[in-house]
């Protein structure tokens, strides 16, 4: 009985609260009666050890009175997401579908015209800053002015309603005797807004090409003894971007504004890479234009904004289909306008060669223009800047289509590449 006494009471200590025996005064050598046994006191953590034939508390281990350091989560940067205002993929139940196409061809040019002042009717009046300069000997054609360049940037911020735009625009319109002033102007205008002066080049190269002719794309040619066309881009390591509209065209003057419509919808495409990962803005040489460039091929980068500037430029529908023309052009040999080249022409392009190649590149404004005119018809308008926002998340093109439009894109060029062989045959 003693010893079972004995054991019950070592059991007892060794179970014993720790506070309770830290309560009483501990020290090194002092006696304790549970082998093992561990107490903190007086900021040192004893040990009942064995000295001889006596059970004492050793000296003890210091207690570190520094907190244990909690590691810092990584953070993961959260994957950029675009703004789109519409659904994905876009419903194939329209008037016109992918399935359905080829029986409607002669509805595609007003069901796209339709789709496209319907989705500017629906939405309110967007705000865009900017300023608009003109050259003092400069004579604009576009109706009503300066008022007829705010109403059309209207019609057209309406039309992209929803998806990231520039912060702010500069608008600069000149004839060739006002060229050197254009270029003074650009250049006060990238000093007062603190753009790197690095990074004005190409927006002064563009402005004595568009008074060229252009044998290729960014290559001028001969004089022409006046300007015609356009330029726009995003200013690097900048959220805004410039325009730049040439006048003195005699055979094509921009009266009712769908070239500046064009230009914008290019600032449009490249600002959908604002606020992406990899175009931080802060001097890292971030050039949306580029990236945008890098994801789309060219048929769609000169298609888009070809293709839909006069649908919101003409607001009635016979000036529209009067004034689209997306003839062949005979002076090429990447297509001979068939079913087959054409699906070649727009399945197999890359984006880092297409840009260098000038036939190619310069059939986005025809070619490309009329198959940007089916897929309005087929999905709207916005479906097509949905793909460039796409791609500003990440998407490659194929992957991006197949999200906007629910078929793949090896199946949609096969089937626009039939619609658009039907439509130069007639």
């Amino acid at each position: 009985m003693n010893k079972v006494k004995v054991i019950f009471m070592a059991l007892v200590l060794v179970l014993m609260p720790v506070s309770a025996i830290s309560a009483q005064k501990v020290s090194a050598g002092g006696s304790c009666k549970a082998l093992g046994q561990k107490v903190t006191y007086s900021k040192k953590v004893y040990t009942c050890v064995k000295s001889g034939k006596k059970t004492v508390w050793n000296k003890g281990v210091a207690v570190s009175s520094t907190p244990t350091a909690t590691p810092t989560p990584t953070k993961t940067a959260a994957p950029f997401v675009a703004k789109i205002p519409i659904t994905l993929p876009v419903a194939q139940t329209g008037e016109i579908t992918f399935e359905n196409v080829m029986s409607h061809i002669s509805d595609i040019p007003k069901t796209a015209w339709q789709k496209v002042q319907d989705v500017i009717a629906s939405n309110s009046a967007g705000t865009i800053k900017h300023d608009t300069y003109v050259g003092p000997n400069t004579q604009l054609t576009i109706t009503g002015g300066k008022a007829g360049i705010d109403s059309i940037l209207e019609k057209a911020t309406k039309l992209w309603a929803g998806f990231t735009m520039s912060k702010y625009y500069s608008v600069v319109y000149y004839n060739i005797t006002d060229e050197k002033w254009a270029e003074q102007k650009t250049q006060d205008i990238w000093k007062v807004n603190g753009y790197g002066s690095d990074t004005i080049g190409s927006a002064l190269n563009a402005l004595s090409i568009s008074c060229q002719s252009q044998s290729a794309p960014g290559v001028g040619g001969a004089a022409l003894g006046f300007c015609r066309g356009g330029d726009a881009g995003a200013v690097t390591n900048s959220d805004n971007s410039f325009i730049q509209m040439a006048e003195g065209d005699i055979e094509r003057p921009d009266t009712n504004g769908s070239k500046l419509v064009h230009e914008f919808t290019h600032t449009v495409q490249s600002a959908q890479w604002i606020g992406n990962a990899n175009c931080h803005n802060e001097g890292n040489n971030c050039f949306r234009t580029g990236l945008a460039h890098d994801f789309t091929p060219c048929w769609i980068n000169e298609g888009q904004p070809n293709g839909i500037n006069t649908m919101v430029a003409n607001s009635d529908f016979s000036s529209y289909f009067s004034s689209r023309s997306f003839g062949k052009d005979p002076g090429q040999n990447v297509t001979d306008y068939s079913a087959g080249s054409i699906r070649d022409y727009l399945y197999n392009q890359s984006p880092t060669t297409c840009y260098r190649n000038g036939p190619l590149y310069q059939l986005g404004f025809d070619l490309g223009a009329k198959a940007i005119e089916a897929l309005v018809a087929i999905g709207g308008p916005q479906a097509t800047m949905a793909l460039f926002a796409l791609g500003a998340e990440g998407q490659d093109f194929p992957t991006a289509f197949k999200n906007v439009y629910g078929i793949s894109w090896s199946d949609a060029s096969t089937i626009l590449s039939k619609v658009l062989a039907a439509e130069y045959s007639n």
